[in-house]
């Protein structure tokens, strides 16, 4: 009779399950017992239960990805041209030259048939065991093998990945391979032998490990190795019911592996070409937004230092109450045209009068100018500052929320694609985001201590 140990992780969820019908059936009898009351008792804690469940928040549903298409490849190469384009026509001084030279070399990489590969692993020991293994059946002839350890940047390069395995996946692997099909890359999961698990158990791993990973990981693509040779003991029974024992060397066995990757090999080439180019091209797209988010900000932030000065000069002149500081100076509809402008967006007056609205509301709705307002006002006291405390404070708070709503803006159009020729409706939702990000950065007391002694002059 086949036993199964049930200690092993992979059959935690079959006790839980178990219990949970026990639970079930003994709730059951005391309900019975405790009688009306003790029913409503527990559909209360039920109803409890069900609405802290509904409240917690959902993880966002994985996205699967369709395999790359030529087009799709072209396309994320003219994005990149795109991108040093505008940099170049923003900032003809930049020098671009390394970018440029990368972007010209996609196109002929295309025909390039060489690709790499990596074994990833939490055991350096079984990761050298299996290189081992697979370079003595010749199989790195065919790949260029990269070391992968814990380089972000070597990963990227990897166009297959053997993930080694030696138990059921944990959550960080798991979105370790989920991040790896987002990049296009070509994913085998190996479970490697474990002397801890007996044959059957291994097998309920491996079809466990299958089940999870189906939405992105064909089946075949799940395979059971053993990259070291085992000691395996064997008994042999006699008719006179004596028995024998002796042990004997089981041999690595990854044949299913090389198979797997000579298939690959054989009919995947192409696909893994255009992973590759298209990471590539992401990569360059990607180093090319960061030098165009620099070029702007630099613009940006002296445009949105003047309209803070001047909120801060109206609100000292004319102090106001709290809930009306954002209408008043602390958001400035001409700075939100300004800076869309900057980002390309180019909204127009009218909608930068309705976002900073929105921008307003968000703020009190979220207590900010309360907080600014009382923070800003406990540092002046503490100063002995002279001004008049009630403008002092009203000129520093406008010019403060001025820039939070302005650092706010610039950190959300510089995560916007960058499409000159397209209008960009605003997302509400993630600027509210930003804005309570800005001001968790820029609250601290030293932070606002700096800006309260950097803005007194300019009250003056």
């Amino acid at each position: 009779m086949m036993r199964v140990k049930v200690k092993k992780p992979i059959l935690v969820a079959g006790l839980g399950i178990s219990f949970l019908l026990w639970l079930g059936e003994s709730l059951h009898e005391q309900a019975i017992a405790m009688g009306e009351w003790g029913v409503l008792s527990l559909m209360a804690v039920g109803t409890g239960v069900w609405w802290w469940q509904k409240k917690q928040p959902q993880k966002p549903a994985y996205k699967t990805l369709s395999p790359l298409t030529i087009t799709e490849v072209n396309q994320a190469i003219s994005e990149g041209k795109k991108i040093l384009k505008i940099v170049k026509q923003e900032d003809s001084n930049y020098n671009l030259v390394e970018l440029e030279t990368q972007w010209k070399n996609l196109p002929q990489k295309l025909n390039n048939q060489s690709v790499s590969w990596g074994i990833i692993s939490n055991s350096n020991t079984d990761k050298n065991s299996l290189k081992q293994l697979l370079e003595k059946e010749k199989i790195a002839d065919n790949f260029n093998y990269l070391e992968s350890e814990d380089d972000e940047n070597v990963k990227q390069k990897l166009d297959l990945i053997v993930f080694l395995i030696n138990t059921d996946l944990t959550e960080s692997q798991w979105q370790m391979i989920q991040k790896c099909h987002q990049n296009h890359q070509r994913v085998l999961i190996s479970l490697n032998q474990s002397e801890q698990y007996n044959t059957e158990e291994q097998e309920i791993i491996l079809q466990e490990i299958k089940q999870r990973v189906k939405t992105i990981i064909q089946s075949d693509d799940v395979i059971g190795i053993n990259s070291k040779q085992k000691i395996i003991k064997v008994r042999q029974y006699k008719e006179d019911k004596s028995y024998q024992e002796w042990n004997e060397t089981q041999p690595p066995n990854i044949l299913a592996l090389i198979t797997k990757l000579d298939s690959i090999l054989s009919q995947e080439r192409e696909k893994l070409i255009l992973g590759k180019v298209w990471r590539e091209a992401q990569k360059i797209k990607q180093q090319a937004k960061v030098i165009l988010n620099k070029i702007r900000r630099d613009r940006a932030v002296p445009m949105m230092e003047k309209y803070q000065w001047i909120a801060a000069a109206a609100a000292f002149a004319n102090p106001v109450s709290s809930l009306d500081l954002l209408a008043t100076a602390a958001i400035n509809a001409q700075m939100i045209v300004d800076l869309s402008s900057i980002y390309q967006q180019k909204f127009t007056l009218s909608q930068g009068q309705t976002i900073a609205a929105t921008i307003g509301k968000l703020m009190i709705k979220l207590g900010l100018v309360e907080l600014s307002t009382h923070a800003i006002s406990s540092l002046l006291k503490s100063n002995a500052i002279t001004y008049v405390a009630g403008g002092a404070t009203q000129g520093i708070s406008a010019a403060y929320l001025t820039r939070v709503a302005g650092l706010s803006l610039v950190e959300y159009f510089q995560e916007q694609e960058i499409n000159p020729n397209q209008n960009q409706s605003l997302d509400i939702e993630k600027l509210s985001t930003k804005i309570k990000q800005v001001f968790e950065q820029t609250k601290r007391t030293e932070i606002l201590q700096g800006f309260v002694k950097q803005t007194i002059p300019q009250l003056s």
